[in-house]
């Protein structure tokens, strides 16, 4: 998550709503967004999973949520999926690419 934080700026320029969901309780949560310094929200996803199940990203066995990157449109269209378990600052750096490449 830090590096969505490191790239602020650049989530700024193309007017990008980034937001963190997490199958932790809210609280957790909290400490966690100010331990990274996270300038966007962090949405819990917790007790019931509902988004993670929804996206298909909960992983029954480990009761948690696979690391995805969605980056969604102005429509609320998904229009781009990433999905890297090991390697969170080229899912910051694909959506970036993914959010200029959609139409104005």
């Amino acid at each position: 998550m830090s590096c969505f934080g490191e790239l602020q700026a650049e989530f700024n320029e193309v007017d990008a709503q980034v937001l963190g969901i997490s199958v932790d309780p809210f609280p957790s949560l909290g400490a966690w967004a100010r331990e990274l310094k996270l300038w966007f929200p962090l949405l819990s996803d917790w007790p019931e999973q509902k988004v993670s199940r929804r996206y298909g990203t909960f992983n029954r066995e480990r009761k948690v949520s696979d690391r995805v990157t969605f980056v969604v449109d102005k429509q609320g269209r998904v229009a781009a999926v990433i999905e890297d378990a090991t390697d969170m600052e080229r899912h910051a750096r694909d959506a970036l690419t993914a959010l200029r490449a959609l139409p104005s």
